[in-house]
């Protein structure tokens, strides 16, 4: 039961920082004056919605076996603020800097939840296809480029 814990705490700081990263991404794209990066962080905002869609219905049936939700409820308002502060995105000058250190952290905590000892098998084949595909566009954005779906 204390490993479930664990487990519970990591991935609902995975769904906070996801939820906060779409928040960033949607407020950025109505700041920012460039059409090319305006439409980026529109399409992350919503992939980083549908993240968090699927990471909440993993939660759910994880919480469903944890006693210590009470408690874990007040740290996580304080994981929300840390967050909400790091991935703020002011202006076209700065957005890719800080899409970049928003990916890196991300893989980061992902990488953190999948070390857990006895993840439910759904819950990590999950966490690998998301983590892959952050993964993946930080490589793209390593060899400088950033890529914008024609849809």
């Amino acid at each position: 039961m204390k490993r479930i814990g664990q487990i519970v705490e990591k991935l609902n700081e995975l769904v906070i920082l996801n939820e906060e990263v779409e928040n960033a991404y949607k407020k950025a794209s109505s700041k920012l004056e460039n059409n090319y990066t305006k439409t980026y962080a529109k399409e992350k905002s919503l992939e980083r919605g549908e993240f968090v869609r699927f990471l909440k219905n993993e939660l759910t049936k994880l919480e469903a076996n944890d006693e210590n939700l009470i408690a874990l409820k007040r740290k996580f308002h304080m994981v929300r603020l840390n967050f909400r502060k790091f991935i703020k995105i002011e202006n076209d000058a700065e957005f890719l800097g800080k899409v970049y250190e928003i990916e890196v952290l991300s893989i980061n905590k992902y990488d953190d939840l999948l070390s857990q000892i006895n993840l439910p098998l759904t819950l990590c084949k999950l966490l690998l296809k998301q983590r892959d595909f952050l993964q993946a566009r930080l490589h793209v954005m390593e060899r400088g480029e950033l890529v914008v779906s024609s849809s």
